[in-house]
C-alpha cells in the first residue's frame, strides 16, 4: 500500500540516524585532538581521541576529504554562531565594528588550531571563502540598505576590503610574537576600518557621526 514503511525502511532510517550521530562525536573528537596537536593532527591522533581504531574513522567518511570537509563545516558552524554582532548589528557604527571585530578576533584567538586546520584541510578553501563573502555582503546591505544609502558598485568591494583587511591583520597578529592585547587591536582595526569607511562616505556627500546610531541620520 502505498505510504507504508517496511522494516527496511525503519532500519535504513535508524542506521542513518546513528551514522549521523557517530560523525558529530568524530568530528567533535577530531577538533579536540586538533586543539591538542596542532592544525598537523593525523587521523590516528583524532581516532585515538575518538576511542575508535583508525580503519573505523571511514566506516563513517567516505575518505580523507569528506573527514576534513565535516570538520571544516562544524568549525565554520561555530564560527559563524560567534558572529552574531555581524548578523544583528546594533548600536552606533563603531559599536558594530568593535562588536563585530572582537567577535570575529575572539573566536580566532580561542580557536587557532582549528582555524588553520580548516585553512590547510583539502577541499574546504571555498567554503572559508563562502563565509568571507557572506560577512562582505552583509556589511553591504548595511552601506547600501536605507541610510547611509551608498551604491552597491561602491558599497561591495569597500566591504570586500574592509572583510580582507580585519582577516588580514588578525592572521599576523595570530602568528606575533609580541601581539597586542586583544580588545586593543579590535579598537585599532575598528577605527581603521572606519577610516576607511568615512573617506568612501564622504566621496558620495554623506557625513556620519561613529558615535550616533544610524537611526538618528
Amino acid at each position: 500500500m502505498n505510504g507504508s514503511v517496511t522494516p527496511g525502511d525503519g532500519r535504513a532510517r535508524r542506521w542513518a540516524g546513528q551514522r549521523a550521530a557517530r560523525r558529530a562525536e568524530v568530528v567533535e573528537a577530531a577538533m579536540a585532538a586538533i586543539a591538542e596537536h596542532g592544525p598537523e593532527a593525523t587521523t590516528e591522533q583524532i581516532a585515538g581521541r575518538a576511542g575508535v581504531p583508525r580503519p573505523a574513522l571511514y566506516r563513517h567518511f567516505d575518505g580523507l576529504e569528506d573527514l576534513q570537509g565535516a570538520i571544516a563545516e562544524a568549525a565554520l558552524g561555530l564560527y559563524s554562531e560567534a558572529l552574531a554582532p555581524v548578523w544583528s548589528p546594533r548600536g552606533t557604527p563603531r559599536e558594530m565594528l568593535v562588536a563585530a571585530i572582537a567577535a570575529h578576533v575572539r573566536w580566532l584567538a580561542a580557536h587557532t588550531e582549528l582555524y588553520r586546520y580548516v585553512l590547510r584541510a583539502a577541499g574546504v578553501t571555498t567554503a572559508v571563502t563562502d563565509i568571507r563573502h557572506r560577512i562582505a555582503d552583509r556589511m553591504t546591505g548595511l552601506l547600501t540598505g536605507g541610510y547611509p544609502g551608498l551604491p552597491a558598485t561602491v558599497a561591495a568591494p569597500l566591504a570586500a576590503g574592509a572583510v580582507g583587511l580585519v582577516d588580514g591583520a588578525t592572521e599576523r597578529w595570530l602568528s606575533s610574537a609580541d601581539p597586542l592585547p586583544l580588545d586593543e587591536l579590535a579598537e585599532h582595526l575598528a577605527r581603521w576600518v572606519w577610516s576607511v569607511l568615512d573617506v568612501a562616505l564622504r566621496e558620495v556627500a554623506i557625513e556620519l557621526d561613529p558615535d550616533v546610531p544610524l537611526t538618528a541620520g
